[in-house]
């Protein structure tokens, strides 16, 4: 009676032990089989994402495969094409596609899917494409040589599982030599532009100095071709008016006409300046171009010389202020 009741614990001790409650959490897909008691083979069951479990079964097992991407550092010392060395670090972000789990326990080695199948193909990319560049290339075109390596990565394997994300090249370290090139190639970027700068500002400037004076030659060309002499007169008299009531002045008017008056004299025998329609043209032109390089924010090139300059856009003239009446003096 004993033995029996032995024998039974040992019976239902050995079944317990043989049911199993797989579980898979949160990011992972779970690969679901069955494993038989003593005869048989493994056989798979179905897929389960996570998190979720199974439930009590008999002699079920799941193997749990990461799905969410993740970052892989590898790290190089190569030669590139200017034949120096260059060491630095390539981090390739990678995620597993939704729902292929199965695919990649039986035919990508499960959860050494990166060790088996990227990792070798990856160091050979990026050993192909490094050869091919200089090492400033490397330093000043980082995201170029990163992009083409992510290219032909994503065309590798754009018919399988595994979904590349990113690549990154960083921690680039060079011989003293080659530290110090790039630092003066740098540095003499940066002074192009800034000198591209000062002679943007300066051409802005003489641009709004040249302006200044077209505008003083159009007041000058209007004054001298609309102003009669009797305003002439008029002006002269009233200088005169105001020398008289100045405390520090003595002025003397002698008489100047055969009726004996004192009116001061002015020359009035000169001749109007006539404006052209050919100057009126050109003085467009000037302003337009010069109104261009005043509100342009960019170096403007000079034209080559013999090269016709193109015909800017002339702007409408600006009205010409009305000759002043004169009023002869009472």
């Amino acid at each position: 009676m004993k033995t029996l009741a032995f024998v039974v614990a040992c019976a239902a001790l050995a079944l317990t032990a043989a049911c199993s409650n797989p579980e898979t959490p949160a990011g992972f897909e779970g690969y679901v089989y069955h494993v038989p008691m003593t005869f048989g083979k493994m056989e798979f069951r179905g897929v389960q994402k996570g998190p979720a479990s199974t439930g009590l079964s008999w002699r079920l097992y799941v193997d749990n495969i990461d799905m969410r991407g993740k970052s892989f550092q590898e790290q190089f010392k190569l030669l590139t094409e200017d034949n120096l060395s260059v060491s630095f670090e390539v981090t390739t972000r990678i995620e597993l596609k939704p729902g292929s789990v199965k695919e990649v326990v039986e035919a990508w080695g499960g959860q050494d899917w990166y060790e088996w199948n990227v990792k070798e193909p990856l160091r050979t990319v990026v050993r192909q494409k490094v050869v091919k560049v200089s090492a400033t290339d490397i330093q000043l075109e980082t995201n170029k040589v990163g992009l083409a390596i992510f290219q032909q990565l994503e065309e590798r394997y754009k018919d399988t599982p595994i979904r590349i994300l990113s690549v990154d090249i960083g921690h680039i370290e060079f011989p003293t030599e080659v530290t110090d090139a790039i630092q003066l190639k740098i540095a003499k970027e940066q002074e192009l532009e800034r000198q591209e700068f000062v002679l943007a500002k300066t051409r802005k400037e003489a641009a709004i100095r040249v302006l200044e004076a077209l505008k003083s030659a159009k007041q000058q060309r209007i004054i001298s071709s609309t102003l009669d002499q009797l305003y002439v007169q008029r002006r002269a008299v009233e200088v005169y008016r105001r020398l008289a009531a100045s405390p520090n002045k003595t002025i003397m008017v002698l008489p100047t006409t055969m009726d004996g008056t004192g009116m001061p004299m002015v020359t009035t025998s000169s001749t109007k300046k006539i404006v052209t329609a050919q100057d009126d043209l050109m003085l467009k032109q000037m302003e337009a171009k010069y109104m261009k390089v005043a509100g342009s924010t960019t170096v403007v090139e000079e034209p080559p010389a013999g090269a016709a300059a193109p015909t800017p856009a002339v702007p409408a003239p600006t009205p010409a202020a009305p000759a002043p009446t004169a009023t002869p003096p009472q």
